[in-house]
């Protein structure tokens, strides 16, 4: 078997195209007088970062990684790279990394492993453990340290040579056959040269073709088994939901599940707390699918309000004759077909608690006159009884419309639009808060990992390029279905452009300039002068810099690191601080 494998692992020597050595810090030493213009543009002593292109090998390579065959697109064309040792130049200059570069006609293959690098390090949810990638032939393309110190042996060792060659003589590779079968292993406990590992194993495909494989080793000692195999551990598994009886007594969700990161939405977030505790009415204003209705639950679990009811109420999904006996309720025999003992109004049922009304603007102009007076009054009589009852609701009312302009337009009364108006909150579109795109899409992976009881740890760079490049006119529910469907799409532990709805994906300029990262510092917090002091201030200022830098580079925390003039290290006690993580 072994003499096999060797025979298919032997690969021809290619004569490099170019060559490019850097220094420990990664900054150019030599560059070959024919690399592509783009690299010849970079002078001697300039940092590897400046290359768009190869900014993600430093960061390879940073965390321990060999690769050999490894493509990398460059310009228009396709090369396959191999950090080899580092050795004199002919300046006599040592270098630490010297990267060879040979021309690589297989485009389709190198899309498919290019799109699965990318995502490892930016975007990648789970970080730690042995990572081995393998080409269609089985000969490893890309492994780190912690993969080959459970095979004792050196990284740089392993890379161009088969999986089976490498491994133990009494031990074959998994990653063949999971290559063969196209289904992933997800979670196995396995003995790896006598090291007992937790394994994963996820076959490459692209529209049912296998161009690759991907395995993963936790060492069982450091792991966190549940993770691995893609369901949280049993702290983590936090719905928000509870229990649901009768007419949803209470709350679904409480501000804890209003994902964000930027200053805007934490400015409303801010607001809600503030107003929350109080018993006045709340008017939520914003397109479809911002999270009106998560608002609205969130205001009642942070008021004094959240061990009562909490009703909600459609307007526009409840027909015009039966509006009125759903919100007033009726006594037995009040009209024809009437239950028998009556039933309880949605007004009745929010007795001491909140209710919430949802697209008020659909109510027909007679039932908002009565809703008025309800509001005003705090009295109802059900259908049919001459009782006057008094109840105790905190009104929370909702329009994805402008409600001044429904006012103009005669869709909802001037009177009751001064009775709601009392507090406005005013939900931005995501596309005006494009910051908070990247931890929503964490949240949803980690949300349907759980549910699907799957193990996908994150986007491709290209993915993610297309996700900020489109402007959700769904806003957070489009966000949402498109990672859903992603999911249901996926072959790999990462989702993958042409895995995003169609829509979507066509959202990716391959052609696309870098994004100018001068401006990161664009932003006015002199709204915060006079409500908070000079050292609240300047946290704010830094939190806002830190969380631009990280969405400018994608979340790859070397180069925002580097961006931000401060180390490594530095940065992570930073966003462990800020809590952005």
């Amino acid at each position: 078997m072994k003499s096999t494998v060797r025979q298919l692992s032997a690969v021809r020597a290619q004569s490099p195209d170019w060559i490019v050595g850097m220094d420990k810090n990664f900054n150019l030493l030599s560059v070959s007088e024919h690399s592509p213009s783009e690299i010849r543009s970079l002078a001697v002593g300039s940092s590897i970062e400046l290359c768009q292109s190869l900014q993600h090998l430093q960061s390879l390579i940073t965390k321990g990684f060999s690769f050999k065959h490894l493509p990398v697109s460059v310009g228009q064309d396709w090369y396959v790279v191999e950090n080899a040792r580092g050795e004199c130049n002919e300046g006599g200059q040592h270098e630490y990394v010297r990267l060879v570069f040979s021309k690589y006609k297989n485009k389709e293959t190198a899309f498919v492993l290019d799109d699965f690098v990318q995502a490892m390090d930016p975007f990648s949810l789970e970080a730690a453990g042995g990572v081995l990638l393998v080409d269609c032939r089985g000969l490893i393309v890309m492994v780190n340290e912690e993969f080959a110190d459970i095979l004792g042996i050196q990284a740089i060792e392993m890379v161009g040579q088969h999986v089976n060659e490498v491994y133990p003589d009494s031990t074959l590779s998994r990653l063949p056959k999971v290559m063969e079968t196209g289904k992933a292993e997800i979670g196995e406990p396995h003995v790896l040269n006598g090291r007992k590992i937790v394994a994963s194993r996820w076959p490459l495909v692209k529209d049912g073709k296998t161009y690759g494989a991907y395995g993963k080793a936790v060492l069982r000692e450091e792991l966190d088994v549940s993770r691995c195999a893609g369901r949280l551990p049993q702290g983590d598994v936090k719905s928000g939901r509870r229990g649901i009886k009768g007419h949803r007594p209470k709350s679904l969700y409480d501000i804890d599940q209003i994902v964000c990161h930027g200053q805007t939405m934490q400015n409303l977030k801010s607001r809600l707390l503030k107003v929350a505790g109080r018993s006045s009415t709340i008017l939520l204003s914003g397109e479809s699918g911002t999270g009106k209705e998560l608002f609205a639950h969130a205001i009642h679990a942070s008021s004094g309000r959240s061990d009562a009811p909490f009703v909600r109420v459609n307007c526009a999904a409840i027909p015009e004759n039966l509006l009125e006996s759903e919100l007033f309720g009726y006594v037995e025999g009040a009209f024809s077909g009437a239950r028998r003992g009556g039933h309880i109004g949605k007004f009745e049922q929010a007795h001491g608690g909140t209710l919430f009304l949802d697209e008020i603007s659909e109510m027909p102009m007679s039932m908002q006159a009565k809703l008025l007076r309800v509001m005003q009054e705090r009295e109802v009589a059900p259908l049919g009884s001459q009782d006057v009852r008094f109840v105790d609701v905190r009104f929370v009312v909702a329009t994805n419309c402008d409600a001044l302009s429904l006012v103009k337009e005669n869709k909802l009364r001037a009177d009751l639009y001064y009775r709601v108006n009392v507090v406005s909150l005013s939900i931005p579109p995501l596309r005006q808060r494009v910051e908070d795109i990247f931890c929503l899409t964490r949240h949803f992976i980690e949300h349907f990992n759980h549910e699907f009881d799957m193990n996908i740890q994150g986007l491709s760079s290209r993915a993610w390029t297309a996700l900020k490049a489109y402007p959700f006119p769904g806003n957070v529910r489009e966000l949402r279905s498109a990672i859903e469907s992603a999911f249901n799409m996926a072959d790999g532990p990462f989702l993958r452009l042409y895995d995003l709805p169609t829509p979507i994906a066509n959202m990716y300029d391959a052609e696309a300039p870098a994004s100018n990262l001068n401006d990161i510092s664009s932003f006015d917090s002199s709204n915060s002068i006079g409500e908070k002091n000079l050292q609240e201030i300047m946290e704010e200022i830094e939190k806002n810099l830190i969380v631009r830098a990280m969405d400018k580079v994608g979340g790859n925390k070397l180069v925002a690191a580097n961006m931000l003039g401060i180390s490594r290290p530095g940065l992570y006690k930073k966003l462990q601080k800020y809590n952005l993580q």
